[in-house]
């Protein structure tokens, strides 16, 4: 504080840093949650041939691109955890851990769907094949 009772303009800007990257992670971390949910809902039916047998149009291109950009905004929701305060740390990497733990599993499952990328159609075998067709 200066002689007035004003914060110095060190404080003032380190208060605004800690705003904004609050407001970073408050914004992606929300975002990549639900990008990933949007990949992992796109190939639901696809997923689970004994509830849904059959073909299944082939979304797994569409389950893709939310997955890639979801471990993107995860990325960045990282590199703003690291520049938040102590107290924030523990808690924000927490929770994009499990992020991207999700994501790697959802890239895991996807991996397979991919090679019917070129295909209209999708199905997959008890034994966890994937078969490939156009209508």
């Amino acid at each position: 504080m200066n002689v007035a009772g004003t914060p110095a303009s060190s404080e003032r800007e380190t208060t605004s840093r800690g705003r904004v990257t609050m407001g970073l992670i408050v914004g992606l971390v929300p975002l990549a949650g639900l990008l990933l949910l949007f990949s992992f809902t796109a190939t639901a039916e696809i997923d689970s041939p004994d509830a849904f047998p059959g073909w299944r149009d082939n979304l797994s291109s569409l389950a893709l691109f939310p997955l890639v950009f979801g471990v993107a905004t995860l990325l960045g929701a990282l590199a703003a955890t690291l520049r938040a305060s102590r107290r924030v740390r523990p808690f924000g990497a927490v929770v994009c851990g499990l992020l991207l733990v999700a994501a790697c599993y959802r890239a895991y499952t996807l991996a397979p769907m991919l090679k019917c990328w070129g295909h209209d159609s999708i199905a997959r075998h008890a034994d966890g094949s994937y078969a490939c067709a156009d209508r």
